[in-house]
């Protein structure tokens, strides 16, 4: 408080201090020049707020009180003896109206008293109720004459380094009204410059202003993709090596099989139609019903059944060699509409036993050419066994073929049930 109390003390010096208005003026221009550095400092406590206005007050109150005193302890006038007894009659003389020192003074002085100094001219808009002290005037006492103004140093408080009180202008006829408050230009980066340290314990650094968020380059976003891109490309090629995609296709398509053959093979309650499933241009070379044309070696065995699935062929191989082997006849006719063309055989099979089991299947067509051996696996389900032989030849054979099975590749004792064999000449 020592900065404001300088900066009252000057004033009353530069302004008529006999004048009550005056002062009152003057103390209410340092209140707000303390709530201007207040808000300047970034101070929002109000327990703070409060113990500067206080301490302010008291200074007020001090001033005044000494200002009273001064005006009441000024000299007496010069006592002027006066002779009881006069030689002559004194002349009446005109009595000259009194003259009020502080009216001159202040004609003198101006209108305006200013304090230097500049601050941030924002005050609230009800001020504080100033302390008001009974001034003691005596039209005898003369005023006591008005100080030269006095050059202080840098005061130790907040108000002192703005200047004063804060260039504020005191008029003896106007009220003191609170101005706009006026944006301050920042020169140069936050942070950089930071104010004096004060004594009175009013330095409170003000809050750090958030830093917006740096945008991070293309450069690190490019690498964050490529990154994750071999990652997922790593796993991938783990996955895909470790043999489980191959497992996972092969069992789609094992239960794709085996959903299309039962759509094919058409298991409903009235029995198995060997046609089921398949169009008109599949020709029927073998039903259960014709076992007359299948055609054992001496080391296979086939008998009709009937089961659950309908009529079927049991077909028993107790070797892999020729003397396993069950031809079934293939017609003359069918040989020749699949001359020169590639034509599709399917047989309808299913395992006998609760185990699968696996037999081979090639073809004997004569003057049109054979085809390579194919294996197929019969499961406990009934499914069909489909593959694609072309035969470059337009030769038609005069004789039929055969198709050879043979049901012993796993052992002896696995037969294998035969539904129907049926050939899509080619077109």
């Amino acid at each position: 408080m020592s900065g404001l109390e300088t900066a009252i003390r000057n004033a009353l010096d530069r302004s008529n201090r006999a004048d009550r208005e005056t002062r009152v003026r003057i103390y209410q221009s340092a209140r707000q020049a303390l709530d201007a550095g207040l808000r300047k400092q970034g101070v929002t406590d109000r327990l703070i707020i409060m113990q500067q206005h206080e301490l302010l007050e008291e200074k007020i109150h001090q001033i005044e009180t000494e200002e009273v005193r001064r005006l009441t302890e000024a000299a007496p006038p010069p006592e002027i003896e006066l002779e009881t007894e006069l030689p002559y009659i004194p002349a009446s003389e005109p009595v000259a109206p009194p003259v009020v020192v502080a009216a001159q003074q202040r004609a003198e002085l101006g209108p305006d008293v200013t304090l230097g100094g500049e601050t941030r001219s924002a005050a609230f808009s009800t001020p504080h109720a100033a302390h008001h002290v009974a001034p003691v005037t005596s039209e005898a006492s003369p005023v006591a004459p008005v100080a030269a103004p006095v050059t202080t140093s840098a005061p130790e408080t907040f108000v002192a380094r703005e200047g004063d009180l804060g260039r504020i202008a005191v008029d003896r006829d106007e009220r003191i009204e609170a101005g706009p408050p006026v944006k301050e230009s920042k020169t140069g980066k936050a942070g950089k410059s930071r104010p004096e340290p004060s004594g009175t314990g009013l330095d409170v650094p003000p809050e750090r202003a958030a830093k917006p968020r740096k945008r991070r380059s293309f450069l690190s976003h490019l690498l964050t993709w490529l990154i994750t891109l071999g990652v997922v490309g790593g796993a991938c090629w783990w996955f895909y090596q470790s043999g489980m995609v191959q497992s996972f296709i092969e069992e789609a398509m094992k239960v794709a099989d085996q959903s299309l053959s039962r759509q094919q093979t058409g298991q409903e309650a009235g029995g198995f139609d060997p046609r089921n499933g398949f169009s008109d241009d599949w020709v029927e070379i073998f039903v259960p019903s014709g076992i007359a044309k299948l055609k054992p070696a001496g080391q296979a065995r086939v008998e009709a059944v009937a089961g659950a699935e309908g009529q079927a062929v049991r077909i028993l191989s107790t070797t892999t060699g020729e003397g396993g082997d069950v031809s079934i006849e293939v017609p003359a006719e069918v040989l020749r509409e699949m001359a020169g063309k590639s034509s599709t055989v399917a047989l309808t099979l299913q395992s006998a036993q609760d185990r699968s089991v696996q037999l081979s299947v090639r073809c004997d067509f004569g003057s049109l050419g054979n085809c390579s051996r194919h294996r197929f696996t019969a499961t406990q389900e009934k499914l069909e066994a489909l593959f694609r032989v072309t035969f470059e030849r337009s030769l038609a054979p005069n004789a039929p073929g055969h198709l050879v099975i043979n049901a012993g590749l796993d052992g002896p004792d696995l037969p294998v049930l035969l539904y129907s064999v049926r050939i899509l000449p080619g077109q």
